[in-house]
């Protein structure tokens, strides 16, 4: 199939041009806002798509216009070829890919990532101190993260750091989290909690992201200053530098403030399922028809279907309280 010159677009004619790939739904911790809290064990076994799968679906969408792609989970790097995987999928995107990890096998791996064609990698970080990480994560790995984050802007990746924030959880790591982007010149992005299965989510856990804004303020005495949107594919968080730092503070309200009307996303479930919508929408499955030898157009004609059916917006727009059927780590992180 040839690579066509206009981007993929739903059906309001907003250009798809970010793909999130999840290449496992395993993982090596079991933070208290993703895991089931209903004792469901956490996923083993193998992944559902084999490298070669993954790559053949992830072209599937670079040559309908993809720009950029980032690896997810689960916890990517549980994927002993995940950097084979990177360096097939690097010459789609002209080096556009990134990576979203828990860092706890960062530092071994960050130098083979970047020689294979990885640009970046978001590190999830919920804490800055030990005990309140392994409160959240249920592991002793606070140092092995660090490591991790050290190791990979070492080995010259763009990092960012994610933190979920919930409230009487680690609201009280806003502030040293924010310390450690001002000392380290990071960029650290706090993210509001999200609803979905089992997660255990509710509205007196949930921190908007204007409270997480002023608690920083507060916490460092000093008036952030917003920085103007990029492009698209920076994703939708609002970036704020921090006057007389290197290190910034973003936040992304998933909730509490809706930017479904620039959204530019769409997403592949490690099961080979496309997510036109996180919060809506019926997934399509495309690792079937891949596996039963369906053609590149009969493949490209479920992607636009798809992608014509997209959401306006995610329900809570219209006043519904939007919940994942499945867990973040079944859609992708």
């Amino acid at each position: 199939m040839l690579r066509v010159k206009d981007c993929l677009k739903d059906g309001l004619g907003r250009p798809i041009t970010y793909l999130r790939a999840s290449i496992t739904e395993q993982c090596n911790l079991s933070c208290i806002y993703c895991r089931p809290r209903t004792g469901a064990p956490s996923p083993t076994g193998s992944p559902a798509m084999s490298r070669n799968e993954v790559v053949a679906l992830v072209r599937l969408f670079t040559q309908l216009g993809i720009r950029k792609v980032r690896l997810t989970g689960g916890e990517p790097m549980l994927r002993k070829d995940l950097e084979i995987i990177v360096a097939m999928i690097a010459p789609e995107v002209d080096g556009r890919v990134h990576l979203t990890t828990n860092g706890m096998h960062l530092a071994s791996r960050a130098r083979g990532l970047h020689d294979a064609g990885l640009l970046g990698v978001n590190i999830s970080l919920d804490a800055a101190e030990r005990d309140s990480f392994r409160r959240l994560t249920q592991k002793d790995g606070f140092s092995r993260v660090m490591a991790g984050i050290h190791g990979a802007r070492a080995a010259g990746l763009k990092t960012k750091l994610n933190a979920v924030v919930m409230r009487g959880w680690n609201d009280d790591q806003i502030v040293p989290l924010a310390r450690l982007a001002v000392a380290e010149g990071f960029q650290v992005r706090f993210i509001e909690f999200m609803p979905y299965k089992h997660n255990g989510w509710d509205v007196d856990q949930f921190l908007p992201a204007e409270e997480i804004l002023r608690r920083v303020q507060e916490g460092l005495g000093v008036e952030l200053q917003e920085e103007p949107t990029v492009n698209l594919e920076e994703g939708p968080a609002r970036i704020f530098a921090v006057p007389g730092s290197s290190g910034k503070v973003g936040v992304i309200s998933t909730l509490s403030a809706c930017f479904c009307e620039r959204c530019n996303r769409v997403r592949l479930t490690s099961r080979g399922e496309m997510k036109a919508c996180l919060f809506g929408n019926a997934s399509v499955d495309l690792l079937e028809p891949l596996r039963n030898h369906a053609s590149p157009e009969d493949l490209t004609r479920l992607v636009r279907q798809a992608m014509h059916e997209k959401l306006d917006c995610h329900p809570m727009r219209h006043g519904d309280q939007p919940m994942l059927s499945r867990g973040m780590w079944q859609v992708g992180g």
